[in-house]
């Protein structure tokens, strides 16, 4: 993960000195799969309810991963919190839930989570710049394809998004990474599997407003 890659999502703000960003883990209730989530926070060292608001980077996780997977494994997450002056959020995503809502399992509504109830949580519990200008979403593998698949369906949200290593289609792989759990045997239900894969959404991109960025 490199400071090129924020700059790209187009988080345009003004970068501070080092210093030591604030890690927490919260539990948000998921009204859609009836569960609590956890999710990781990452806000900069000089962080404040009454300063200007802050631009908020969902950071989704791959296969097998969890919600601290980006903290634990790229520590330069904290410095980039307090170097970008940004909140930073590390989403969980089940061990393999690809971040779509799935059609044979109503355990797994991450699409709906992520946008629908994760946001407005962290937008109504933070100091949040709440317009998608300052909101992007990104990235690993499985969530590489999440980050496009989310941030493709939901402009109104993001305003950019990335994709590091990601799968831009899931088709080829009917036997991989859990995938059928998700969408249903291929045979069977080739319909799932043609909506929720990222290559079906290209349509949605109009008038180049959507940033983009696949590593």
């Amino acid at each position: 993960m490199k400071k090129e890659l924020l700059l790209a999502l187009g988080l345009f703000v003004v970068p501070l000195a080092l210093k030591a960003a604030i890690v927490d883990t919260l539990d948000v209730y998921s009204s859609s799969m009836k569960e609590y989530t956890k999710t990781c926070v990452v806000v900069p060292d000089n962080y404040s309810e009454t300063a200007a608001s802050y631009p908020v980077l969902y950071l989704l996780h791959g296969y097998s991963g969890n919600y601290a997977s980006w903290v634990e494994d790229f520590p330069q997450v904290k410095e980039f919190s307090d170097r970008y002056n940004m909140i930073i959020v590390g989403v969980d995503g089940a061990f393999s839930s690809w971040y779509f809502d799935s059609p044979v399992d109503p355990a797994m509504q991450y699409e709906t989570y992520v946008t629908g109830e994760l946001v407005p949580f962290i937008d109504s519990a933070f100091n949040t710049t709440e317009c998608r200008k300052a909101r992007a979403i990104s990235g690993l593998s499985m969530g590489g394809h999440g980050a496009l698949y989310l941030a493709m369906r939901h402009q109104d949200l993001f305003g950019a998004c990335g994709s590091m290593s990601g799968g831009v289609d899931i088709r080829p792989f009917p036997e991989n990474w859990d995938l059928a759990e998700r969408l249903g045997d291929k045979a069977e239900y080739p319909e799932n599997w043609e909506k929720n894969t990222v290559i079906a959404q290209l349509h949605l991109i109009k008038n180049d407003d959507l940033a983009i960025i696949i590593d």
